[in-house]
């Protein structure tokens, strides 16, 4: 009786992590969805991971060498075998590269741009050519999950089986998902049984975190943390989240006056002086963020930390706004999602202070002006660059200064000079404002008294790393 009382027992309930979202898909090539991350990750591995900060990390693959501009040779971890206890091999790795590039429905191939032939070089070295410098493939391939060879068909993956450190259980009628730990490459998690819990809205995972049903709420919608916070028991933590709310100028889509107007430098900046984004912080997202100063988040590669945030300076936008012609005024449309209604409110009436009419078009298709958010989620700036300024199809995007510096940031492969050139590229940016920086967000991750969590910047439910507390 003294052996057994002296010794930690594992809680007899599983670790349950409540999402406010639909329940996810368990093939890793067709889906990117954040919360389905969480899920994925925890049957399946990538070569390179990403650690809580973002930064790239051996995973399936050991260690790697850049031969050359377009060659990189990863040697794979010696020993891993699948939960079935197959062995991991070069082959599988191949399959899994070309599943996530041809597959009609891979939601991941994006992250496979510019490679150009994943080889096996014996069962334990895979080689990657690609079709010209990626400075950044480290950071996309975190996102290419490794399934055995077997399973790299065309048809849907239903049932993962993996090399992470959990197998895949079953899947209830309500779609939660359950898993079980094994002692796999990592060694066997502390948390042995999961269940992961899709529920309707935010809301409804913070009330089964209150009534005690869940462990983990994956985020606490705003207006329901002071009641979390009176409950006994119930812990708070922040979680970063790496997207940087947006305002998108399209002088293309606006009409008349408007649209000279938004093809002027003067005029856009005018109009990121006119918007109190302080005041939506305090008073919308409850203190919960900040004003941003740049295009990514501090976490992500390409911050530059000498930026300051431009102020609210109403005076100096209707000044700008005169020296442009503009001292009336102009009518702009501007398009949001039913969740940004309160933003896209704001914002209406803060330009409208300086002479500038919002006509609000909810879930319009097409506007002169769209809120929206952007993550880097592979924790580098070329993210941003790549997708929204030099992928962009309006022409006022298309800066060849910009472009230039982002052609060296992808050959540069020295770290120092490259964060440099990604930080000039985001000033240059700056300067013209084709798109507005607004804020930043963080959110509340809800906790029961029983357990301890890793927060990580991409909000994934690492819960390989949690622990009990005992």
């Amino acid at each position: 009786m003294l052996a057994v009382c002296g010794c930690a027992r594992e809680p007899s309930r599983p670790l349950t992590v409540a999402f406010g979202d639909a329940p996810v898909t368990l093939d890793p090539h067709t889906s990117n969805r954040n919360v389905a991350w969480s899920v994925l990750s925890s049957f399946y591995d990538p070569l390179v991971s990403l650690s809580p900060e973002m930064r790239p990390q051996p995973a399936l693959a050991v260690s790697w060498e850049h031969n050359d501009a377009t060659h990189w040779r990863f040697r794979l971890r010696p020993g891993v075998k699948f939960c079935n206890g197959d062995a991991l091999t070069a082959d599988d790795v191949v399959a899994s590269f070309e599943r996530a590039r041809h597959l009609p429905a891979s939601a991941v191939s994006q992250y496979l741009v510019g490679v150009r032939s994943i080889t096996s070089d014996g069962e334990s070295t895979v080689v990657i050519e690609t079709d010209g410098d990626q400075a950044d493939l480290l950071n996309r391939l975190s996102f290419i999950l490794v399934v055995r060879a077997a399973d790299a068909g065309p048809g849907p993956i239903t049932a993962p089986i993996g090399t992470a450190s959990y197998r895949f259980a079953g899947v209830r009628k309500d779609g939660s998902v359950l898993a079980t730990a094994w002692a796999g490459w990592r060694g066997r998690p502390d948390c042995r049984d999961v269940v992961f819990e899709f529920c309707r809205t935010g809301a409804e995972a913070a009330g089964q975190l209150l009534a005690g049903k869940v462990d983990v709420c994956h985020l606490i919608p705003d207006d329901w943390i002071p009641e979390v916070a009176r409950a006994a028991g119930v812990r708070l933590e922040q979680q970063p989240r790496l997207a940087v709310q947006l305002l998108g100028v399209d002088a293309n889509e606006a009409q008349g006056e408007a649209r000279r107007a938004l093809a002027d430098p003067r005029v856009r900046r005018a109009l990121l002086l006119a918007l109190d984004r302080g005041s939506w912080v305090a008073r919308l997202f409850r203190g919960n963020g900040a004003v941003a100063s740049q295009y990514v988040h501090p976490a992500v590669f390409g911050y530059d930390p000498a930026l300051s945030p431009s102020p609210y300076d109403p005076k100096a936008a209707r000044r700008l706004l005169a020296e442009a012609g503009f001292a009336d005024g102009f009518t702009v449309t501007l398009r949001y999602d039913a969740a940004s209604a309160a933003v896209a409110d704001a914002i209406a009436s803060d330009l409208e202070k300086v002479g500038v009419r919002v006509e609000l078009r909810p879930g319009a298709r097409r506007a002169a002006l769209v809120y929206f958010a952007w993550a880097c989620s592979t924790g580098d700036a070329s993210d941003f660059f790549e997708s929204l300024i030099r992928g962009a199809a309006n022409p006022a995007l298309a800066d060849e200064p910009t472009g230039a510096l982002l052609d060296a940031a992808g050959r540069e492969a020295d770290p120092a000079k490259r964060l440099a050139l990604l930080q000039r590229a985001q000033r240059r940016t700056l300067e013209f404002l084709p798109i507005l920086p607004l804020t930043i967000r963080w959110g509340t991750k809800g906790l029961s008294p029983r357990v301890d969590v890793v927060i990580r910047y991409d909000e994934r439910e690492d819960v390989a790393a949690f622990r009990w507390r005992r």
